[in-house]
């Protein structure tokens, strides 16, 4: 975590937290750069740097309100927990990409297998992609800096990505 802790003390601008805890939230907290924060939980920080939405005794991550409430490339960095968001994972790859003009941070307790899903489905938008690893969790850094995207693209990735995700369930399915 340490690695975490020394990227998030580093960090300018506006920022959306996805399934932090507390630990990253006082160290965001302490992080004058960083003018807005969001955080997609119900916490219990009252501080003028956060912005809540998504709370109520509900903590599931609401991807399609993300695209609604920033509009394209206004948010400098986006950090997120890869067990929080991965059953939305497949309409989080576009959005992410949409709404960021900066570095996206996935961390996480990652396989092979995620980190492999995570590099082919941001690599079709020629994001460069740095994974970092340490003993119990790894984090991946996409740079999202320069990348266009379109809705037709978006549209045919989204597709493809719900025919991978099929077959790889029925194959689950069929050999387990």
């Amino acid at each position: 975590m340490r690695k975490l802790n020394t990227i998030i003390k580093g960090l300018k601008g506006t920022l959306l937290g996805i399934g932090l805890d507390e630990k990253l939230l006082e160290i965001i907290e302490k992080n004058n750069d960083i003018n807005n924060c969001f955080i997609m939980e119900d916490r219990s920080r009252l501080s003028k740097k956060f912005d809540f939405f998504g709370g109520g005794k509900d903590k599931k991550v609401n991807i399609k309100k993300i695209r609604k409430i920033f509009k394209k490339k206004t948010l400098d960095n986006i950090i997120c927990n890869y067990e929080t968001i991965k059953p939305y994972f497949r309409r989080f790859v576009s959005n992410s990409i949409y709404i960021n003009k900066g570095f996206l941070y996935l961390y996480g307790n990652l396989t092979n297998d995620d980190i492999e899903k995570i590099q082919t489905r941001y690599s079709r938008y020629k994001s460069k992609i740095t994974i970092q690893k340490e003993k119990d969790y790894a984090i991946i850094i996409i740079d999202n800096a320069d990348i266009k995207t379109g809705f037709f693209k978006d549209k045919l990735y989204i597709f493809l990505d719900f025919f991978t995700d099929f077959i790889d369930i029925l194959t689950t399915l069929l050999v387990g």
